[in-house]
Parts: structure tokens; sequence; C-alpha cells
């Protein structure tokens, strides 16, 4: 009988990573299995971790979770769950976030974290994980993107902490200073980390926070703000492309005409010809 398990350090899974971006406290990859379920071996993370099953099979001993789990299943695994987890065959698809000392931390704060491993199959947690892993494939590693993961990491953590952080009908003053912030702050590289150190209070609370008052996250609030600044540019400045972009905090100009597409239907320059042409 195997007594010895295998340690995984932070943001390492058994798996071939397809998608990976490292932000400040959670490590975010896209990953298919490499092992049938009879080849992992009894292992152990270093840190607590999230799981996601995207496609295929996935055998779990995690709390409130069928033997046999089917996409759409979230796992959280605190700090040094020993388990032998695994997809049933190599074939498939998971998305993977590792969560530093110190995320857990804030989390715990805020909220109570699951100790033991634990299986959620609907609800806001789940629905969550889902926006990140849509994010993860279709971002980049640009300052803008890894803003929206990482407020959508802050949510995912705070989802599963599970504490009402307010009630108050009237909108907390930090709440209102985050929005002007962003908005006023757009063109500059921000962090959600950051901002909520700046407005002295747990990025958990920020993410959960923002969300249930404004309908989207921080990173996705300050996305719509640049771009917002940079319909405004074009139609009222003669700047070229490459300048807009670098004055609204895209990463360059190739990272700003794809957003703008994808955001509005149409690429910047054909923008600004449809108001030429007006």
């Amino acid at each position: 009988m195997e007594t010895t398990s295998r340690t995984l350090s932070y943001g390492m899974f058994f798996g071939a990573s397809e998608v990976h971006r490292e932000i400040p406290g959670f490590s975010v990859s896209l990953l298919s299995p490499t092992l049938r379920a009879e080849d992992v071996p009894l292992h152990c993370h270093q840190n607590a971790s999230f799981v996601l099953v995207l496609a295929g099979t996935y055998l779990s001993s995690a709390d409130g979770a069928d033997r046999i789990s089917l996409p759409s299943t979230l796992f959280f695994n605190p700090a040094g769950t020993t388990h032998r987890d695994a997809f049933e065959l190599a074939e498939g698809q998971f998305l993977a976030v590792s969560l530093s000392e110190q995320s857990c931390r804030i989390a715990a704060e805020c909220g109570k974290l699951p100790t033991a491993a634990t299986a959620f199959r609907r609800g806001a947690v789940v629905e969550t994980a889902f926006r990140l892993a849509r994010q993860c494939s279709q971002s980049e590693s640009d300052s803008d993107s890894l803003g929206i993961l990482e407020g959508l990491c802050w949510e995912l953590l705070s989802n599963v902490a599970g504490r009402e952080l307010w009630s108050e009908k009237v909108l907390p003053s930090w709440l209102r200073q985050a929005k002007e912030l962003l908005r006023d702050q757009c063109s500059e590289p921000l962090l959600i980390s950051g901002l909520a150190r700046q407005l002295g209070v747990h990025p958990v609370y920020l993410a959960r926070t923002f969300r249930k008052a404004f309908g989207c996250t921080p990173g996705e609030y300050l996305a719509r703000c640049r771009l917002r600044k940079a319909m405004a540019l074009l139609r009222e400045s003669s700047l070229p492309l490459a300048e807009i972009a670098l004055a609204t905090g895209f990463f360059d100009q190739s990272h700003f005409s794809r957003t703008f597409r994808q955001h509005f239907g149409v690429a910047p320059h054909a923008y600004r010809k449809r108001l030429a042409s007006r």
C-alpha cells in the first residue's frame, strides 16, 4: 500500500498547460490531463487550490462530490490536502488556480474557507469559475487582461469564503471612491490588490462588493473606462491609433484594436471612418 505522497508546489498540477497566467496572489492555468487515473500518484498541493472540470470525467473523494464528477464541477482543496483525484482517462480539460498563502490569509479575515476538500456543482462560485476560465482563454499577459483575471480570482475566493460583505442601502464611501479611481486612473496600470491597499480594504471585500453594487468586477469596469476614453479620443482628436492605445492604458495598438473590436463589433479605424463619413 502506498503510504507516502508527492507534494506539488505553487502553481503545479498533473497536466499539460494550454494557458498559464501569473497574477499577484494567484497562479491560473488551463490544462489538459496527461495521466490516467490509475497512473496518478498519491499527492498533495502545498497551497490551497481550485480545480474546475471543463471537459472529461473526474474522479474525486471531495466532500459533496459524486465519485464520478462530470464537467461544471468545481473543487476546492485546502493547502496540504492529500488525495488521488484525477481524470478517469487522459483526456479532458480543466481550470486550475493556486492560491498564495497571503491570499488565503486575506480571505480568512473576511469569511471562512472550507477546511476539507469540497465540491461545488452550482451557484455563484461555479459561475465565477467559468467566467474566469473564459477570460483566461481569451486574455494575454498585459496589465489590462491581468487586472480582469485578478478581480475574478478575488471574487471566486470571496464566493467560497461565503460571507455577506455589506447590506447597507447606501453604498460605502470607499466603494464609490473605488469606482472614481478606476475611472480617473484608467490610463494607468492598476491591479486590484494595489487598489484595495489604496482604499484600505481587503481585495476580497472589493471584488465581491463591487460586483454586487455595479454588476461587474473592478477589472471589467476598468477595461470599459479605457474603451470609453479611447472612443472619445477617436471622436474628438486626430491622434494615431498607436498614441490612443498608449494614452488609454492598452499594451499596444494591436491589443487596443482587438479589444475595441471585441467590445463594439467594429475596429477603431473603421469606427473613425464612420464618424468622418457622417
